[in-house]
């Protein structure tokens, strides 16, 4: 399950990614005035690996209750 969430949402950061124009930038990253794509794959890239590690956390724990 964490897997196939991980390449989910990494996968919609990638098709954002290849719909930018100038693909990937660091000026555009850094530039805080408005929203560009870069920021969008960003947040997409952390919260697939923090959507990847909530199923995992949430057995471990149910695993130390039993």
């Amino acid at each position: 399950m964490s897997v196939v969430l991980l390449a989910v949402f990494w996968g919609i950061a990638f098709l954002v990614m290849l719909n930018d124009i100038d693909f990937f930038s660091l000026q555009d990253l850094f530039d805080t005035r408005e929203l560009h794509h870069e920021h969008i794959v960003v947040v997409l890239f952390f919260c697939g690996i923090v959507a990847a590690a909530v199923p995992l956390i949430a057995a471990r724990l149910q695993r130390m209750e039993n």
